[in-house]
């Protein structure tokens, strides 16, 4: 075997391993981004995850202390001594607003607008400035507020019926506006309760 045919083998194999080598270093280095890619998604995932966990449980939060700090309240004002948790429809509801609007007549409505309808005021505005992402969660918050609404609006109907001098009682003229109030009354806890539902599910999912 001639020298030159020695070096040219030589050569050749010299230039082959250095470009396995590059190859080689190229994969590792392809891998290598990959792999930092996939971990920096993955830490983004748990901690976008994270996130949407505090958004809905703050959301709750709010939710709740908007029911309990002014619907509640109210109904505990409107039918005080009475136990919240017996009422569990709309004919329960109308038959304690019925008794007392009766028996009482216009100190009821008085004690309803000087005691009572204040604690509604707030719900409306702190209802409407929370921040919903969620489409099927955000008509639940406008349902909420939209209840209360015309849950006021049915009250102020009540209590200008039932406050006068010399009050003749009718059932038929108060049935109207009591019907209405105790719809009010049902869409808010209706909304209030699946809204709660919704956030549950996005916690434990």
């Amino acid at each position: 075997m001639s020298s030159g045919d020695f070096s040219g083998d030589v050569g050749g194999t010299l230039a082959d391993q250095e470009a396995a080598m590059k190859k080689g270093k190229g994969r590792s280095l392809v891998l290598f981004v990959a792999f930092g890619a996939l971990l920096v998604g993955l830490l983004f995932f748990l901690m976008g995850g994270g996130d949407e966990r505090r958004v809905y449980s703050e959301l709750g939060r709010k939710i709740n202390r908007v029911k309990l700090e002014g619907f509640d309240r109210f109904w505990g004002c409107a039918l005080k001594g009475e136990d919240l948790r017996t009422i569990k429809s709309n004919t329960d509801l109308t038959y304690h607003l019925m008794g007392r609007a009766a028996r009482v007549g216009r100190p009821y409505a008085q004690h309803l607008r000087d005691s009572c309808l204040p604690l509604l005021a707030d719900i409306e505005p702190e209802l409407d400035v929370l921040i919903v992402h969620d489409a099927e969660l955000k008509a639940d918050v406008s349902r909420m507020s939209e209840a209360t609404g015309d849950l006021r609006s049915a009250l102020g109907g009540l209590v200008s019926y039932l406050d006068k001098d010399e009050l003749e009682f009718e059932e038929a003229m108060a049935q109207g506006h009591i019907k209405k109030i105790a719809r009010a009354w049902y869409e808010f806890r209706k909304a209030s309760s699946h809204a709660n539902k919704l956030i549950k599910g996005k916690l434990e999912g």
